[in-house]
C-alpha cells in the first residue's frame, strides 16, 4: 500500500507534469473512483482549467485549479499516476485520463489502480477526510509535546497510535514497523506506559529516518525495485542489529515484524487512567 514516501514522489511527478498545464480532455468511467460525484462531473470540472498547485497531506493529494476547484487523489492500495502520449492505448488498470497541454507540448496523465480502492474527486471545497488529518511528519515536522499527549491518552499499542491518521498523516505499516525498530521500542507497548517524552523523541527520530530512507530508495530505484527494509516483511530472519530471530504479531489488523531481543516492551501501569 502506498505510504508517505510513495505519495510524496507522486506529488513531485504531478507537480512537474501538471502545474501550469491546461486540461484539454478528461475522462473516467469508474463511478466507484469518483463517488459521490459522477464521472461526467469530473470531466466537466477539469476541461479548460489549468493546474496551479499540487499539495500532499499524508496519503492524500490535492491539485488546485485556476478557478478555485480542487482535485483530490488517494492512491488506495494499488493506485498510481503515469505519463504517456495523448494517443497512447489504454494503460493496464487505467481508471482515469487527463490530457493536457504544457509549454506547447501535449501529453496524457493516467490514473491506474488494480484493486480500485483509490479515490479521485473534483470538488469545490476541501474534503472532510483531508481536514481530519493530523500533522504530516515530513511536511510539518513532529511536535514532541503534541505527540507525547497522544501517546499518554490510552492503552492502545504504540504502533496503532502512530498509524492513526489523526496523530500522523501518512504513517502506514511499513514506516511504523521500521521506525519502532530504529527506536528500539516494541510495537506492542502501550502508549500510556512509554517513558515520555524520551520515548516520543526516540520514535520521532525513528520515523524521520524511515521516511528519509524510503524517499531515498524511491529516488534511487525508479524501476520498482524492492526496498531493502531492516525488518518489515522479514519475520523469521535474524535481526540486523542483535541477530535475534525476528517475530511477527497482528496489531490493528496489520502484520507487524519486530525483535524480541532489542525492542523493549513497556507495559501499562495499573494505577494509570485511560482518560
Amino acid at each position: 500500500m502506498p505510504e508517505l514516501p510513495d505519495v510524496e514522489m507522486t506529488r513531485c511527478d504531478l507537480k512537474r507534469w501538471l502545474v501550469g498545464a491546461i486540461v484539454t480532455a478528461a475522462d473516467t468511467e469508474d463511478a466507484r473512483l469518483s463517488r459521490p460525484e459522477s464521472p461526467r462531473a469530473f470531466a466537466h470540472a477539469l476541461v479548460g482549467r489549468s493546474f496551479e498547485h499540487v499539495e500532499r497531506r499524508g496519503k492524500w493529494l490535492r491539485l488546485d485549479l485556476d478557478d478555485g476547484g480542487k482535485v483530490f487523489s488517494h492512491l488506495g492500495m494499488t493506485g498510481g499516476w503515469v505519463r504517456v502520449a495523448v494517443g497512447a492505448a489504454v494503460v493496464r488498470f487505467e481508471r482515469a485520463r487527463i490530457d493536457v497541454a504544457l509549454h506547447g507540448r501535449a501529453f496524457s496523465v493516467r490514473y491506474v489502480d488494480a484493486r480500485r480502492f483509490g479515490r479521485l474527486l473534483a470538488v469545490r471545497e476541501d474534503l472532510a477526510d483531508w481536514n481530519a488529518l493530523g500533522p504530516d511528519p515530513f511536511a510539518d515536522g513532529i511536535d514532541i509535546g503534541r505527540f507525547s499527549q497522544a501517546l499518554a491518552k490510552g492503552r492502545r499499542a504504540v504502533k496503532e497510535i502512530i498509524m492513526d491518521q489523526r496523530v500522523f498523516a501518512g504513517i502506514g505499516n511499513i514506516l511504523a514497523t521500521e521506525g519502532l525498530w530504529t527506536a528500539r521500542i516494541d510495537p506492542r507497548s502501550s502508549g500510556n506506559a512509554l517513558l515520555l517524552p524520551t520515548d516520543a523523541r526516540a520514535i520521532a527520530r525513528g520515523l524521520r529516518r524511515a521516511i528519509a530512507r524510503e524517499l531515498a530508495d524511491r529516488k534511487r530505484y525508479t524501476d520498482g525495485r524492492a526496498d531493502s527494509f531492516f525488518v518489515y516483511g522479514r519475520a523469521g530472519q535474524p535481526c540486523p542489529r542483535c541477530s535475534t530471530r525476528l517475530s511477527s504479531v497482528v496489531l490493528g489488523g496489520r502484520t507487524t515484524v519486530f525483535c524480541r531481543g532489542c525492542q523493549v516492551r513497556r507495559r501499562p501501569r495499573a494505577s494509570q487512567s485511560d482518560a
